[in-house]
């Protein structure tokens, strides 16, 4: 089993190598840096939190490729991946080319991940959400076209949304550059089966898992590939604790309460339950500028617990390590890990983090 867990995004910039290289010297194998323009929160509840007092806003994200870059001089074994980056604000020309530069740095350490896209890093700017997947799937068949270019070797790509006319892309990576997907979706699932070396997903109930995989396997025999020629993660947003009944109490939270406004419709449906955002996909349509305190609040109020489960790995050690265990019967090789339960409470910061090691060494 192999365990990979978030990079900082905060200033200051001294803290994302000092990181990458304790957590390698801890046994991680590897760490994923957000590609992200805002969290999740609107900025006047993260002002009233704990963490406002620390830092000006939730909105405070490096560059994920420069970050990786300079991740990379302090470490030698940990893999370092984008989790997840788009092709909606990256050219898949300039896309291609960060890639490639991170996994130069890197001497091959290098992951792609990639996704359909997220309304917060998009719509506030301008940019069209439009399409995401097909975007997504025309940009993964014009890279490997870009890659597979001899030097000097002219580019012609007549895409429906991408277009070349005797371009040229003569920077070779030192290694293959592994393409992770954060697929969820039928469509993105496709896609993995098609295109992708990992599948990571977030946090989903098991039996929700379950299903994609027999979706992922079914089209993997359909474009003649071994299932087992993709690696399975699963990134996790995690809340742990030695009792359950602060593990609710953390979870009855309203920054931890905001993610399961990110799970699409059809995790409140298995539950008998309405989105509470009513018509609405997840992270597509989530923006949290168009929310205030007031508005959010109101919305979490009557969210009962067992729909915020739904956007977590949560419980006690224990719970956590029975968890795992049934996502690993279902092929899961690779848990990325976000210790979210100092959000809810901050005096947790350290006793979560012994706990983690604990699950860990289990495996």
């Amino acid at each position: 089993m192999k365990f990979g867990t978030v990079a900082p995004t905060f200033p200051p910039i001294d803290e994302i190598p000092r990181t990458a290289k304790r957590l390698e010297e801890k046994g991680y194998h590897s760490l994923w840096f957000p590609d992200h323009l805002m969290g999740w929160y609107p900025h006047e509840l993260w002002k009233e939190s704990v963490f406002g007092k620390i830092f000006p806003s939730c909105h405070i994200f490096f560059d994920a490729f420069s970050a990786i870059c300079y991740a990379s001089c302090s470490t030698e074994k940990i893999m370092l991946g984008t989790g997840v980056t788009d092709v909606l604000r990256r050219h898949p020309a300039v896309l291609l080319q960060q890639a490639v530069t991170a996994n130069h740095a890197s001497k091959g350490r290098f992951i792609l991940g990639v996704g359909a896209g997220e309304g917060e890093n998009t719509l506030p700017y301008g940019i069209s959400l439009d399409k995401p997947v097909s975007r997504l799937e025309e940009a993964l068949e014009l890279m490997k076209l870009m890659l597979e270019a001899d030097y000097g070797e002219e580019i012609n790509f007549d895409g429906r949304f991408f277009k070349f006319r005797k371009a040229v892309f003569d920077l070779k990576p030192l290694k293959k550059i592994p393409i992770w997907l954060g697929a969820h979706g039928e469509r993105m699932l496709r896609l993995t089966a098609k295109h992708a070396d990992g599948w990571l997903p977030s946090s989903m109930p098991l039996e929700l898992y379950s299903e994609k995989v027999k979706k992922l396997e079914s089209f993997c025999k359909e474009y003649g590939r071994d299932g087992g020629e993709i690696e399975r993660a699963l990134f996790v947003s995690l809340i742990i604790d030695e009792k359950r009944e602060e593990v609710d109490r953390i979870l009855n939270t309203p920054l931890l309460k905001i993610h399961s406004l990110l799970m699409p419709p059809e995790y409140f449906e298995k539950l008998g339950l309405k989105h509470p955002l009513g018509d609405f996909y997840g992270l597509l349509d989530y923006v949290p500028t168009n929310f205030s305190k007031e508005k959010i609040m109101e919305i979490l109020k009557n969210l009962p617990l067992k729909a915020v489960k739904l956007a977590f790995i949560s419980g006690t050690p224990e719970e956590v390590v029975q968890t795992f265990d049934g996502f690993a019967n279902e092929g899961v090789e690779h848990f990325v890990l976000w210790n979210l339960t100092y959000f809810g409470d901050v005096t947790k910061v350290k006793s979560s983090y012994q706990l983690i090691d604990e699950v860990m060494s289990h495996f």
